[in-house]
């Protein structure tokens, strides 16, 4: 064997020796403890504050036995306390009438708008309903649904037709 040969297997012998433990191949590192804190979820709720009203333009009614004709509006009102904690929180308040039954037609020929205050301030609103931020936080809302009864409903579209109102719910649903 020549001499070239032995020094490229001892250079090779030391290598394999040094990657596998036996010598010493240093790489520094360092590492800390962490330096943040806990981070706690927030929370969104809707809490009813006393019974609600049910009204007409010409004042309060019974909705179990109130008879719609195109053109009436129908007004739901109540009032609820909102929980809304989250930094950066923002929500809708608004009704969902998907569960109302009855008669089809009759549910096609109306809509449904939510507009809410507190302190007889109105909250800001989008397509979803009303909106609400941690500024309400604690605070009483006071929630108007209007049900509309398409003014240009014709012939006997969904007369003596029912529909059930008292199964819609108020919603606070985040966006």
């Amino acid at each position: 064997m020549n001499s070239k040969m032995k020094g490229a297997i001892a250079a090779g012998a030391a290598t394999v020796l040094l990657a596998g433990g036996a010598g010493t191949m240093a790489a520094f590192n360092a590492g800390t403890g962490g330096v943040g804190g806990s981070v706690g979820a927030g929370s969104l709720a809707l809490t009813a504050a006393g019974g609600p009203a049910w009204t007409d333009e010409h004042g309060a009614i019974d909705v179990a036995t109130y008879r719609a004709v195109p053109g009436d509006v129908v007004t739901y009102t109540a009032s609820y306390v909102i929980t809304a904690k989250g930094t950066n929180l923002k929500a809708n308040l608004g009704a969902d009438s998907g569960a109302i039954t009855g008669d089809q037609a009759l549910k096609a020929a109306m809509t449904t708008s939510v507009t809410a205050t507190t302190n007889g301030v109105s909250l800001p609103s989008n397509s979803g309903g009303a909106v609400v931020t941690p500024a309400h936080n604690g605070k009483t809302v006071d929630v108007k649904v209007v049900f509309t009864f398409d003014p240009a409903t014709a012939g006997a579209v969904a007369q003596t037709a029912r529909l059930d109102l008292s199964n819609f719910t108020i919603t606070l649903k985040q966006v």
